[in-house]
């Protein structure tokens, strides 16, 4: 059973994934009438097998009523119906699926049961086309479009949701179209190549269509006495006593009761972030209560869940869950509006921080500014563009990352999402195929630059945090990964430390030892980091084109 939500949350996602399966198998059926009839039939006896089993029909029955009982609770249990365009949709949808399916399971299963004529693909294609074709594609649009929905709401908060998305999309498209198609040319050929002859008699035939209409009657009847419980609700809440919310920087409202915060702000169009719908799988809603805590209910399993994921603090909460007992004041910790970052966030482990053990590298050009100084600044920006764009090429083709350019320096990441053994391996590629860009910028520069360029390089490894740091208002904002964390600053304080060394390169001795080299024969230096008493302990390298033999694997 999914895992995310309160227990009603996943029992209506565990129901209507049973439902969709059925769905998808019998429009899977219906599509091979595009091959033949006889294909029909066959698929249709292996699917039977277990849809008409007890254990089949007991669990498809139960799924049916408690996916139908748990919408309409949470229809009754919504204090407003401004949602979203898609969750409209798709209550309207899963509302009127009965209203069409009850009809055609009558006509189908009901002259099998109450009359023992057979509801095989050849007496269900010769009543259903073409008089009852449009009924039938509005069925499937109804039952696919609502089931779709869920499964979009159900799984965009997966991890592998983005790379699974295209193909998901082209299935959901391609489906029905498929049934429906499978559906009308298996109608044609079987019309083409038999007579039909009625089956029912007078009576029988009125009796079916009697028991259509009563079930069409009483549905719709059950609709509008739900339509009914929630106006005369609506009228009563006015007589209730009101709970005061009051937004940090906003305006202050007072609702009803036992209206969750989430309900309250779209009751007032007051702009909140909801990214799940209110169903507890995400974090967006999250606010933080500023006044009133004490006095409000603890956070159930689901909301416990969530804020535990993402370390809230005790006084953060989430609006869709909720449900003030008292007057609260509240400051939304979320752009409310729509933006890419927000939606790329939810897909995206960098952006809530991830801890993991890498390998920084830090590469500055050594007595740069001085070079600047007697240069054109077109002169300047020309070498550097021509030093940083090949040491990013360096640092992506070993494998890294390039966290950011500063000035002249360089700072990569080696070894995200990977075993910390590569990432230092590959850092260490990267300073030595650095070193022979170097020389041959030298060489190629040689006669605009009054002296050879040299570089200082440090590495070091260990673990950090990587996130994304920026704006959620711009698009390209936020998409950069960096890393926080200790590591960070004694990378760079070895490459600083390369100027009172005389080195290229000084790579940490947990690098070395992560990369699984071995120090024998190597000298070793102790660097003393800026306000820390520890020292760290590296092995220099004069050039870093010679690394190979300062140590062995």
């Amino acid at each position: 059973m999914p895992s995310a939500g309160t227990l009603a949350q996943r029992l209506r996602i565990a129901t209507g994934l049973v439902l969709f399966t059925y769905v998808a198998t019998h429009l899977g059926n219906h599509a091979l009438g595009l091959v033949s009839l006889e294909t029909m039939q066959e698929a249709r006896s292996w699917r039977l097998a277990v849809t008409r089993s007890w254990p089949g029909q007991f669990v498809l029955i139960a799924s049916a009523l408690t996916h139908l009982t748990l919408g309409i609770s949470k229809f009754l249990e919504r204090r407003t119906l401004r949602i979203s365009a898609a969750e409209l949709t798709q209550l309207c949808f899963g509302l009127m699926i009965p209203l069409l399916l009850m009809r055609h399971i009558i006509a189908m299963r009901g002259s099998k049961d109450f009359f023992g004529i057979g509801d095989g693909y050849t007496y269900a294609l010769w009543v259903m086309w073409p008089d009852e074709a449009w009924q039938q594609a509005t069925l499937i649009m109804l039952a696919w479009v609502h089931g779709c929905i869920g499964i979009f709401h159900w799984t965009r908060l997966k991890p592998w949701f983005v790379k699974a998305r295209p193909v998901m999309i082209a299935l959901a498209a391609v489906w029905p179209v498929l049934g429906y198609a499978g559906f009308i040319s298996g109608a044609r050929m079987l019309q083409g190549e038999t007579e039909f002859v009625f089956p029912f008699s007078d009576a029988q035939f009125e009796f079916l269509k009697n028991a259509q209409m009563i079930a069409l009657v009483g549905y719709g009847g059950f609709l509008a006495l739900l339509v009914a419980v929630r106006f005369i609700r609506g009228w009563a809440e006015r007589f209730q006593h009101r709970i005061e919310i009051a937004y940090s920087g906003g305006p202050t409202i007072r609702v009803p009761e036992g209206y969750s915060l989430l309900e309250a702000s779209r009751l007032h169009d007051i702009p909140h972030a909801s990214i799940c719908g209110g169903r507890a799988r995400c974090s967006t809603c999250r606010v933080r209560v500023l006044e009133g805590q004490a006095a409000q209910p603890l956070p159930n399993e689901a909301e416990r869940r969530v804020l535990d994921r993402i370390g809230a603090a005790s006084n953060v909460r989430l609006a869709c869950q909720l449900r003030p007992a008292a007057d609260i004041s509240i400051a939304t910790l979320l752009p409310a509006r729509k933006t890419w970052f927000l939606e790329s966030a939810l897909y995206d482990k960098y952006y809530w921080g991830v801890e993991e053990k890498v390998t920084i590298l830090f590469c500055d050009i050594r007595g740069f500014t001085a070079l600047a100084e007697k240069r054109l600044p077109f002169d300047v920006v020309f070498i550097l563009n021509q030093y940083l764009g090949r040491i990013g090429e360096v640092v992506e083709d070993s494998g890294g990352y390039v966290d950011k350019f500063i000035g002249d320096a360089v700072m990569a990441i080696f070894g995200i999402g990977k075993d910390a053994g590569q990432g230092a391996r590959e850092a260490l590629a990267a300073a030595k195929a650095i070193g022979g860009v170097l020389d041959a910028l030298n060489q190629s520069l040689g006669d605009d630059l009054p002296e050879p360029l040299n570089v200082a390089m440090g590495i070091d490894t260990g673990t950090v945090i990587l996130g994304r740091v920026g704006s959620a208002d711009a698009k390209q904002s936020g998409r950069h990964i960096t890393a926080l964390g200790d590591i960070v600053n004694s990378a760079s304080r070895l490459e600083a430390a390369c100027r009172d060394f005389d080195v290229q390169l000084l790579v940490s001795m947990r690098t070395l030892a992560a990369a699984g080299l071995s120090l024998e024969g190597a000298s070793r230096e102790e660097i003393h980091a800026r306000g820390k008493s520890e020292t760290l302990n590296a092995v220099p390298l004069r050039r870093a084109t010679a690394m190979d033999g300062a140590w062995t694997a």
